[in-house]
């Protein structure tokens, strides 16, 4: 039996028990997919919405820099952050930093608020997806950061992997038997939502965007894909060798597998489980990690790091370090590596190494998707201060509301409104854009837009009052710097979430030039 307790808001967690003893505490036919998860290179995302945020691992300010123009710092924050030994991307410019005592916080640069969330075991292992953050503790404590707030689990059991998954946290459980028993934990629940046993060890990752696990069979020669929901095997392929660890593209149509004995690297396609080798390997690959866009893929092995075009080709090599955070490959092919003096940015093509002006070697290093120099400012700038308090209990939020992050910008700045909690004066920036839905209620409009937003596209909530003197609510896809832009936008939104946008230009009053409601 499971049991969950509660809390409120931003600190609410379920906490799940495995009964030992008596009663002691203790959804395949290829369908369209939701939104991405991750970095990804869509219709309405382009290098110059996202920056390269970097923090000081001793604790200071974070900077960002134009991931167009790297040299260029646009935005320095003004809230102190603390010491961290991890610091890891979320969506829409926010990371989790990690003190080496276990304590986690959340920090949002748009807001510059630094909020507390919860804590884990120092040794505990990050096994979030871009999406949603995810730390395992020993004894099986997991921790999960989403932008509903934050939840906790506690288990009896050991986990020998988990991931993010849709609607909850799957887990793989330490059986130490063949068939390991996996279970789906859903975060208001007293039970797993779902059970199952697969022939299945680490390592793994999680694709389609929640919906599908990938996972090293127990003879470690074989993927194994798993559906979430219900937990079922839904392929399975001997890729040739052992396996050393798995990294899954950005849009997750394919899986890369470094594989060894001899060392090389394949490209599975997780639809219909083909796959094809990518490059053959000098050694044993320990780490891999796909570019930004997915243009390229950066391997480390023995000590050295290398650059793989996504077609395949030769490593290129590059004299960069391995970290947690670096190298990260660009839209454009070149690569942000660091060695033990220096951060730069290398031309792949041609070697040239180029010194990231005024670039510590000792700060996290992470692009994010959020661009300070073209963001619009709907309030006075947060005056600089640490939170590290647990967010004040709040009602249920409201529908289509990021929770999690209203939480902690009224830690810091209590009264800052939310772009679309009301008329804008200043409204969207000047473009052409995908016009998704129009209401006089703005929840509805809310909630759509911001499901739009995590799949990486640009959103915006307009208010205008029509002839009559009545506020309506538009959600708008954009800006684009062309009509031809915005209309693949709203082909893409049409093909893949089966939305029928229509495209207008808005002015630099925010008013739509061609048509109103």
């Amino acid at each position: 039996m499971v049991r969950s307790g509660g809390g409120c808001g931003l600190a609410a967690a379920i906490v799940l028990f495995a009964a030992a003893c008596d009663r002691s505490s203790g959804p395949d036919v290829q369908q369209p997919e939701p939104a991405l998860r991750g970095a990804s290179l869509v219709v309405g995302t382009s290098v110059d919405q996202w920056s390269l945020l970097s923090v000081p691992r001793d604790g200071g300010f974070a900077e960002a820099r134009d991931l167009s123009e790297l040299q260029r710092v646009v935005w320095t924050g003004t809230t102190e952050l603390p010491p961290s030994v991890e610091v890891r991307a979320l969506p829409e410019g926010r990371v989790v930093l990690r003190t080496a005592e276990g304590v986690v916080h959340t920090y949002d640069p748009p807001s510059d608020a630094l909020v507390r969330v919860g804590e884990v075991a120092p040794e505990a292992v990050w096994l979030g997806d871009g999406s949603v953050g995810l730390y395992l503790s020993p004894g099986g404590t997991l921790l999960e950061i989403s932008r509903e707030g934050t939840w906790s689990y506690g288990l009896d059991r050991e986990v020998a992997w988990a991931a993010p998954a849709e609607g909850g946290v799957l887990l793989v459980l330490d059986d130490d038997t063949e068939r390991r028993t996996l279970w789906l934990l859903h975060r208001d629940e007293d039970e797993p939502a779902e059970t199952g046993a697969a022939a299945v060890r680490p390592p793994g990752v999680m694709t389609a965007w929640g919906r599908r696990a990938v996972l090293a069979s127990t003879t470690g020669r074989g993927l194994v894909v798993l559906t979430v929901a219900p937990i079922e095997q839904a392929g399975e392929l001997d890729v040739g060798g052992p396996i050393m660890t798995l990294a899954a593209s950005p849009s997750t149509h394919e899986v890369y597998v470094a594989l060894d004995d001899p060392p090389r690297l394949v490209a599975v396609n997780r639809f219909n489980l083909t796959s094809r080798v990518l490059t053959e390997l000098p050694g044993p690959a320990t780490a891999v990690r796909p570019s930004l866009f997915g243009e390229g893929i950066l391997v480390e092995q023995g000590g050295q790091v290398s650059r793989i075009p996504v077609s395949g080709g030769s490593p290129v090599p590059l004299g960069s370090t391995w970290r947690e955070d670096l190298p990260v490959g660009l839209p454009d092919g070149r690569v942000v590596a660091v060695t033990e003096e220096r951060v730069v940015v290398v031309d792949v093509q041609t070697g040239a190494e180029t010194d990231l002006d005024g670039a510590e070697v000792d700060r996290w290093w992470l692009p994010v998707h959020w661009n300070p120099a073209s963001a619009i400012v709907t309030t006075d700038r947060v005056t600089a201060r640490v939170v590290r308090a647990e967010p004040v209990a709040s009602p249920e939020p409201e529908i289509g509301i990021d929770s999690a992050m209203m939480a902690e910008r009224s830690a810091v700045a209590p009264g800052l409104r939310d772009e679309a909690a009301g008329p804008v004066a200043s409204g969207p920036p000047p473009g052409f854009y995908a016009i998704v839905g129009s209401a006089r209620q703005s929840e509805g409009i809310r909630t759509l837009v911001q499901s739009i937003e995590d799949a990486g596209f640009t959103t915006h909530v307009q208010s205008f009052p029509d002839e009559a003197g009545r506020t309506w609510y538009r959600g708008l896809v954009g800006p684009y710097r062309s009509r031809s832009e915005a209309e693949a936008a709203a082909r893409q939104l049409l093909r893949e979430r089966r939305l029928e946008a229509w495209v207008t230009e808005v002015g630099a009053g925010g008013r739509p030039e061609e048509e109103s409601i």
